[in-house]
């Protein structure tokens, strides 16, 4: 479904109830959608993230970056990676460097092979200082673009009533009238539902 799809879908479960602009129906509309992306670590918001060293002791993370995810467990059940932090690898050529957290950092100064993420300058800096022209990569959860009228959801059409039933079921709180209030609840219980499906559907997804 495109954005506008969703919204006509949304006005048919309000009943045309609802007083929102179109504006302030499209900006409902994306509330949802990032309450859902939000939710959980989607196997469809999963990237490589790629760069190259330029002889600083840090690069820059993409724009569209939220968070570094596991990358460092085996499939197989039998293999247990070693160590008490969440596997979190980043590749600089053929060397690992361990994500270790950001008010942790100075611990690991003047040591080779960690790093760690300053999210308010967008950047990844590195324990020591890496040679210029090395491939930087590592796996991270990245933020889709805002949906508009004429764009969809990244996720299968399936699951995209989640978000007009996740909009009917707070069009009461922004209008607060009795007839909206009548079908709040079965619309919060259309939501919950469509998104344990669409959790189900991920964890398929997933080999362990």
């Amino acid at each position: 479904m495109t954005g506008q799809e969703i919204i006509d879908r949304f006005e048919l479960y309000v009943d045309d109830g609802t007083e929102l602009s179109s504006s302030e129906e499209l900006d409902l509309l994306n509330k949802i959608y990032r309450q859902i992306l939000n939710s959980r670590p989607w196997e469809f918001l999963k990237k490589e993230f790629s760069t190259i060293t330029t002889g600083l002791n840090y690069v820059t993370l993409p724009a569209d970056f939220a968070y570094f995810i596991a990358n460092g467990n085996y499939t197989e059940n039998n293999v247990e990676y070693q160590g008490n932090q969440a596997p979190k690898i980043i590749l600089v050529g053929n060397t690992e460097y361990k994500l270790v957290n950001w008010s942790d950092r100075r611990k690991y100064l003047n040591s080779s092979g960690y790093a760690y993420v300053d999210l308010a300058n967008n950047r990844l800096y590195f324990s020591d200082t890496p040679a210029s022209g090395q491939m930087v990569s590592a796996d991270y959860i990245y933020r889709p673009a805002d949906i508009t009228t004429t764009t969809s959801p990244i996720f299968p059409e399936d699951f995209h009533p989640a978000i007009y039933h996740g909009m009917a079921s707070e069009d009461y709180i922004i209008q607060q009238f009795d007839k909206a209030r009548s079908y709040s609840a079965e619309n919060k219980e259309r939501f919950n539902n469509y998104l344990a499906n669409m959790a189900y559907w991920n964890a398929q997804l997933l080999n362990n």
